[in-house]
């Protein structure tokens, strides 16, 4: 890599949709604060709008597009126009640094038009296009240290452009797509074929593949068979520029770019607003890129000690106990001390990482409300779940005429909840019953419910979990069920008030597994109540109502 002038990086993705665009502009903030000078060019003319990343650090941003020319500007401009008078500077930083950016154009009703009035076949054969391209790359790698390109994706013009041309380093973002897979390595053998045929020395047009959108906190299986298919797919890339020692599966490791619901609205800079030193963040991801584009492909003195093996397997003896007790103190959770109840706690044993609040709030989201079945959906559109931080994690809290709960889930995984028993909701509480069925789902779905949360936070397959259920309030109730149990002698519990069941189980437990550990934490319960024994075809009958409801949900 050359090291006494700048260098070009093109941003590019087959398809749209990847954060390309989000990537490079996050990559720019970073390479400006650390001090270097950045041109950010926004070339995707067709689908312009980088400056609306930039345009909560500079709200003006915008409304300067509108009045300062850009590239569709500079390419129709019957007399020249210097390239310098299409730089906006944006302010992306409390220590004053900046980064340099040109526009698709100057916006306004016309600039469709404009656009489309451009003919680049013929603006290189007869206008000499290729030359004036050339001379606004050489003159920007004189003034800056850095030039980011934001191309467009697919096979075009104006991406053969951004890729040939004017590229030194391809910058590639994919999903887990063939299409994304086979696309990128198809733009890749056509950029190089043609820049051997360019009328100027290149050196030899360099790729790094960064996978985007990784969702391997939820889908950690399918997740790691992609990576395998990345590595092989993109191995020569890699080899290109790694050192040895350091594989390509390592690679996609460290840059991968996880996919963050909360970041995907709206064009956002997460590395200024939430920042990079979480190693779980999405900021994290942005600032590993651009610390290896910053060292130019330096593995070494961009990555260091960066942890690239595996998580260690190293586990903790037992849950928080100091922390579950401290919640139980806490003023949310005494509001139903007098309330009988179902307490549920849990915690991986295994080591994983901690969450960012941000990132576990969307995992709470979309994991608490949905597995119940569809009674306790229409309740809970009374009263919808409204996750808040707090200084330990994320805190939901719902209470309707029919419905109460409350739960708190820690960064590192611990999760307490509580809830009121539903049968107190649904009927009169003067029957003083306990439901098979409810109290069946209650387990299906608490269980489900812990393994999901710790396959988000990418713990192990076989990683042990520990899950504690206790039924308080339950004194003097009459069990009961909507099928006949003709061998129950009047199940009553008359005097125990509260049970508790401990269980240990692993993440890949399969189906049949899941309904032998809701037996075995629904058993002692259901004893309590005059020895009463529940059939096995009762709990595969609602276990595999839960298991199809969660399948419908995912």
């Amino acid at each position: 890599m050359r090291s006494d002038i700048g260098i070009v990086y093109t941003f590019y993705s087959y398809k749209g949709g990847v954060g390309r665009s989000m990537a490079l502009s996050n990559v720019a903030a970073l390479m400006a604060k650390a001090g270097h000078k950045v041109l950010v060019v926004d070339w995707d003319l067709e689908a312009p709008g980088l400056e609306k990343f930039f345009a909560k650090a500079q709200p003006d941003v915008i409304a300067q597009r509108a009045k300062t020319p850009g590239i569709v500007d500079l390419i129709l401009a019957a007399e020249p126009i210097d390239w310098r008078k299409c730089v906006i500077s944006v302010d992306v930083g409390s220590n004053g640094s900046r980064v340099h950016l040109i526009t698709a154009g100057q916006s306004g009703a016309d600039y469709t038009q404009r656009l489309h009035s451009i003919d680049f076949e013929a603006f290189f054969r007869e206008k000499n296009l290729g030359r004036y391209i050339e001379s606004l790359r050489e003159q920007w790698l004189a003034e800056y240290d850095f030039v980011l390109i934001d191309s467009r994706t697919g096979v075009t013009d104006i991406g053969g452009i951004c890729t040939v041309q004017l590229a030194d380093v391809l910058v590639l973002l994919f999903t887990t797509t063939e299409s994304s897979v086979e696309g990128i390595k198809q733009i890749v053998e056509r950029a190089r074929e043609q820049q051997q045929r360019l009328p100027v020395d290149r050196q030899t047009l360099i790729a790094v593949p960064v996978p985007a959108r990784d969702e391997s906190r939820t889908e950690y299986a399918r997740s790691r068979d992609w990576k395998e298919k990345f590595a092989i797919a993109f191995s020569e890339l890699y080899t290109d520029w790694l050192p040895n020692g350091v594989t390509a599966r390592d690679a996609i490791d460290i840059l991968r770019i996880p996919y963050v619901p909360y970041w995907s609205f709206g064009e956002t800079l997460p590395v200024i607003e939430e920042g990079t030193k979480d190693p779980a963040s999405i900021g994290h991801a942005y600032e590993l890129l651009a610390r290896l584009l910053q060292h130019k492909l330096d593995w070494t003195a961009a990555i260091g000690d960066e942890n690239i093996s595996p998580p260690s397997h190293r586990t903790r003896d037992g849950l928080s106990e100091d922390w579950f007790q401290a919640v139980r103190s806490t003023p949310n959770a005494k509001v139903f001390a007098k309330l009988a109840r179902v307490e549920v706690i849990h915690g991986c044993l295994a080591h994983v990482d901690e969450m960012p609040k941000v990132e576990l709030r969307g995992v709470v989201e979309r994991l608490f409300p949905h597995l119940d079945l569809d009674l306790l959906e229409r309740l809970r559109k009374l009263s919808p779940l409204h996750p808040i931080p707090n200084a330990e994690g994320i805190l939901t809290q719902e209470e309707g005429e029919r419905y109460k709960s409350f739960s708190v889930t820690r960064t590192n995984g611990d999760y307490f909840g509580v809830e009121v028993l539903r049968e107190d909701m649904i009927n009169n509480p003067f029957n003083r019953h306990l439901s098979v069925e409810l109290t069946i789902q209650r387990a299906a779905s608490g269980i489900l419910r812990c393994g999901r949360l710790y396959r988000h936070f990418q713990a192990a397959p076989d990683a042990e979990v520990e899950i504690r259920v206790r039924w308080i309030g339950i004194e003097k109730r009459r069990l009961i069920s909507n099928v006949s149990v003709p061998f129950w002698n009047d199940p009553r519990n008359i005097g125990e008030t509260a049970i508790e069941k401990r269980m240990r189980f692993s993440l890949n437990y399969n189906s049949a597994q899941l309904f032998g550990h809701v037996k075995s934490m629904c058993a002692p319960l259901f004893e309590l109540f005059n020895f009463a024994e529940v059939p096995d075809s009762v709990y595969q009958t609602v276990v595999a109502e839960i298991l199809a409801l969660d399948k419908t949900k995912q």
